[in-house]
């Protein structure tokens, strides 16, 4: 007896075994992607008149089709590649600054998943910087400093539907571990690596060696280049993922999805929060968030002047993550505009232009005195002294845009509580 479920499952497995989308599948079948999709969720069965053409197509069998054999111990070591479920285009945003990777990669899940409705004339999925602003905001990353919510990869993902199972590489055998991994992709979903240590996070959607290669696209915080390149056409190879200390997430359907606008309020609320706070709780003092961290700076700045050193080493490169930090904050706030219809515009403008002004005294600080090398101690001490000026003034700066954000947005009992 034909199972349909089975059937499809299979059909999927060999379109994708060909690096065809159901795009392709139908224009070769002059049929519609609808009637593809139907037949690989198990809805329906190919006519009997296509099943000549999907088996040439698909380079198999109709047997093989229709009457999935159970795989043979030989077949154990076979390449598994899973395709984006709709067509990317191309990276339109901009590649710098753009070195948080969290962000990115939720970006990522997005656009593999096929999730993103926005469309160019070709029906590709738009890439561009729209969904990392946001997800630098629901990680909480953009508010703070070297720094952002650690655990809330289900919250981000709640907004396109999906959820995540995180397990622990030291609760598993290294056989354990990769068996899930390789088990996971075969279910259609991507896996998520995240090492414990500063290296690259792996986004894989393949596996081979039985899951000992993965299959997939790396990001990096701080790798502007990294984060910006989706190219699920080049997907590069990890031998030995599993030896390194990591968590594994495994992505899945959610219950439901969460509204963006919603989670947009609730990150104003959060971020409001976060960037007022004046209360230092990190062992590293340029590590965390708040108002704090311009104290904290400049303390720095004079610890080094004390120590008459000419190497102004706490400027690089904080100065480029506080730049991206602020300059987040700004496109988010201009997103919130909008997307949430009943939002203050006026305050949110009046918020945006402190902001701007922030970029606009970082963006000549990275620009004309960072480059410039202090020959002595004498002038790396009028040099920090400088930066300590800049540095109050854009907190005080900030501090003006949090008193408009809460007076203002306080109003608005969904925003500000």
């Amino acid at each position: 007896m034909l199972d349909n479920v089975k059937a499809g499952k299979q059909i999927a497995l060999f379109r994708k075994n060909r690096g065809l989308t159901q795009e392709d599948v139908s224009r070769q079948l002059n049929i519609s992607p609808q009637a593809v999709s139907k037949w690989e969720n198990g809805h329906s069965m190919p006519e009997l008149s296509l099943l000549v053409e999907l088996s040439e197509l698909l380079g198999c069998t109709i047997d093989q089709l229709l009457i999935p054999a159970p795989m043979s111990a030989a077949n154990a070591r076979f390449e598994h590649i899973l395709l984006p479920y709709a067509p990317i285009a191309d990276f339109t945003g901009t590649s710098w600054p753009r070195s948080m990777s969290k962000p990115a990669i939720l970006s990522a899940v997005k656009l593999f998943m096929g999730l993103e409705k926005r469309r160019d004339a070709m029906n590709y999925q738009i890439n561009d910087d729209s969904e990392y602003i946001l997800q630098g905001a629901f990680s909480g990353i953009s508010f703070g400093y070297s720094w952002g919510f650690e655990n809330n990869w289900d919250e981000c993902l709640g907004v396109y539907g999906l959820a995540c199972g995180i397990h622990a590489s030291a609760d598993y055998s290294q056989e354990e571990f990769i068996h899930m991994a390789a088990d996971h992709i075969r279910t259609g979903y991507p896996i998520i690596v995240i090492p414990r240590e500063y290296t690259d996070t792996i986004l894989a959607t393949g596996y081979s060696d039985s899951g000992r290669i993965l299959k997939g696209i790396s990001f990096l915080d701080g790798d502007d280049e990294k984060n910006s390149i989706m190219s699920f056409g080049q997907l590069k190879n990890f031998s030995e993922w599993y030896v390194k200390d990591s968590d594994l997430l495994l992505i899945k359907p959610g219950p439901e999805t969460a509204s963006v606008v919603d989670k947009c309020r609730e990150a104003l609320q959060k971020g409001y929060a976060l960037l007022s706070n004046k209360v230092h709780s990190f062992e590293q003092p340029l590590v965390g968030y708040g108002l704090v961290i311009y104290d904290n700076w400049c303390e720095e700045l004079r610890k080094e002047t004390n120590q008459e050193l000419t190497d102004i080493a706490c400027m690089f490169p904080h100065i480029f993550i506080h730049y991206e930090g602020k300059l987040r904050i700004k496109q988010f706030l201009e997103c919130c505009m909008h997307l949430i219809q009943d939002i203050d515009n006026g305050a949110i403008r009046a918020v945006i232009s402190k902001y701007e002004e922030i970029l606009s005294i970082c963006e000549k600080c990275m620009h004309e005195m960072l480059p410039r090398t202090p020959e002595n101690a004498a002038e790396a001490r009028i040099k920090r002294q400088a930066y300590i000026g800049i540095l109050q003034r854009c907190r005080g700066l900030e501090e003006e845009a949090l008193w408009i954000w809460a007076k203002h947005m306080k109003t608005d009992t969904n925003v500000i509580k």
